[in-house]
């Protein structure tokens, strides 16, 4: 039983972090791949924890999963067969799913996390039950191996690149995505903070660059994650990103111009990645 008032506190750097209050804690488990937590928070809402790192809130999650799936989807002329990597909570495929789309595969390898989201994440897990999801519990690093030339759009939403996730910036897992797409496919992967995490940051780019001929990197707010600043990295398989699909209606933070001005990189940033990644603007 949490005590009222009990904090939440979180580190990223040995000086640094951020804290909740956890009012009322709803559910914590272990999986067999990490330690799982939701709780409500009296600001953020119900927030879910995965080793004692913020993954989502319901305050803050509409800024992160319409930032890394939007511009990735209008930016294709057809997306129609689409892979999430990651994503128990549901929140990516809620976006995916407002496009035309004909068929979704999202491959998560942790059972827990989905049946946890399902039941105290309804407005981020509202999606999961749409006929065109196809729900695969597995590792990802596997199960793409076998899907040569089968998606236009592949959105990795990976944990920290710890533990489990560790593999999806690998070398050998960005080859499988690029084999796994279409002509023409885009891939689009979260690349942590820019400020606790440069290193990171431009390994994931430099690991691209090598198999991906064009490679673009754009950031976003997000107040709950580390420095409440976040990466995505964009590659595609020779494609000019321009605007193609019409934006969807009730987005809350995306549109026309965070489009093209979250391409537009801090120098500092610029400065880890240039000769990397290409300004599509």
């Amino acid at each position: 039983m949490v005590k009222q008032g009990e904090e939440y506190r979180e580190y990223h750097s040995p000086h640094s972090g951020i804290f909740l209050k956890k009012e009322r804690v709803l559910y914590r488990h272990k999986s067999p791949y990490q330690e799982i937590e939701i709780f409500e928070n009296g600001f953020f809402g119900r927030v879910l924890t995965l080793d004692g790192l913020v993954m989502t809130t319901e305050r803050d999650e509409f800024i992160y999963h319409e930032m890394l799936v939007h511009p990735a989807m209008i930016s294709h002329p057809s997306p129609r067969r689409i892979l999430i990597v990651g994503g128990g909570d549901g929140g990516t495929a809620r976006e995916v799913l407002r496009y035309p789309v004909e068929e979704v595969h999202m491959v998560e390898i942790d059972r827990m996390v989905i049946e946890a989201s399902r039941r105290y994440l309804p407005t981020i897990s509202s999606a999961l039950n749409d006929e065109r999801l196809h729900i695969h519990v597995e590792d990802a690093t596997e199960w793409i191996k076998g899907h040569e030339g089968e998606f236009d759009v592949v959105v990795v939403d990976s944990t920290d690149p710890i533990g489990p996730a560790e593999g999806l910036i690998g070398q050998d897992f960005f080859r499988n995505v690029f084999r796994s797409l279409r002509d023409g496919g885009i891939m689009v992967i979260q690349s942590e903070s820019p400020y606790y995490h440069l290193d990171t940051i431009e390994t994931i780019a430099l690991r691209l660059s090598r198999i991906f001929p064009i490679l673009h990197m754009y950031t976003a707010p997000i107040p709950t994650y580390p420095g409440g600043f976040w990466a995505f990295s964009l590659a595609t398989r020779g494609l000019e990103i321009r605007e193609r699909q019409k934006i969807p209606a009730g987005l809350r933070y995306f549109n026309r111009s965070i489009y093209r001005g979250a391409f537009a990189l801090p120098q500092f940033l610029k400065e880890k990645v240039e000769g990397l990644v290409r300004d599509p603007f």
